[in-house]
This record gives structure tokens, sequence and C-alpha cells, in this order.
């Protein structure tokens, strides 16, 4: 899943519609506060996030998502400069300029997922593992979250149903 964060709406309407026609699962916020939140409820494999927003902007909001989910790949996207973007960039976040090129989008997009390890979620007292943010059991507080799970552990149902019929 991915994490769409722009507060110009109609970017971020556009972006989604390039990546919902290839096939990607896209959850939009109009800014860092609304990103953390969803970040809280879903399961995301990705970030692609504006820089200069209204409230918590895409600097901060880099940097609270690096301290609660390190690992996740973040894509930043800005009418300024990389010189500009680059106190938020790392190893870990790619930087595209605006006007944004479509098939550099795609491209960027699809490399940065199959680096990107699934990310598994279980409640602290539970034993089952989730792995589809959409879950309707998908943990939102108190859970323990990881990269990888080990193959002995149970997985939920529904989240493997869900994996099963996603269109190819």
């Amino acid at each position: 899943m991915i994490l769409l964060v722009e507060d110009e709406a109609i970017a971020r309407h556009a972006f989604a519609q390039i990546l919902r026609s290839h096939r990607h699962e896209v959850i939009e916020a109009a800014d860092g506060v609304d990103a953390l939140k969803l970040l809280d409820k879903y399961a995301v494999d990705l970030v692609i996030t504006d820089l200069v927003m209204p409230g918590l902007d895409g600097f901060a909001l880099v940097t609270r998502i690096r301290q609660k989910l390190p690992a996740v790949p973040i894509v930043i996207i800005s009418g300024y400069t990389a010189q500009f973007a680059a106190p938020a960039l790392n190893e870990a976040t790619e930087f595209l300029p605006k006007p944004i090129d479509p098939p550099v989008l795609i491209a960027t997009v699809q490399r940065l997922l199959a680096q990107s390890p699934k990310l598994y979620r279980r409640k602290q007292q539970s034993e089952v593992w989730h792995f589809c943010g959409t879950c309707s059991q998908w943990p939102g507080e108190d859970y323990v979250e990881q990269r990888h799970m080990p193959s002995t552990s149970e997985v939920c149902n529904e989240c493997t149903v869900k994996w099963r019929t996603q269109p190819a």
C-alpha cells in the first residue's frame, strides 16, 4: 500500500490515479497530520510526500516516519530543487521534481516496492500476524510490527484471502 501525501488536491488525485492505473493500492492524505493518522491505521509499503505543506510539513513528516518506520522507503516530490530537499534525503529516500513525469514515478515506485519487504503486524497478546492493511482486524494500537515473519507463525485468513484474490 502506498501513502500519498500532497496538499494540492488536484495534484494528489492525479498522482493517485496514475498509481492506481498501475494496480497500486493508494491511500491519500492532504497533510502530515493526516498522514501520521493513516500510518497508525494501515500497513504502508511506501510513502510519497510533498515537502511544502501547511501544518506538519514534509520535512517533519519524514523525520517522524523515520522514527516510527525506519525501513519504509520514501519518495519526496517537490517543485523545489533537490538541494532544498537535501535535509530530508538519505539512503531510503528518493527525490522526484515536479512536474512529475508519470513513467518516472511508476518506475521509481516499482523499483522501491520490489526492494521493500512486506510489513507484518500483530496485536501484543496475539500470535496471529496480519499483512493486509485493509484487513478488518488490522491492529491499530498496542501492536508488534516487523518486516519479516517466522515461517512457523500463524497468518490471518482474511489477509490471505485478500492477497490471493488481488488482480495479477
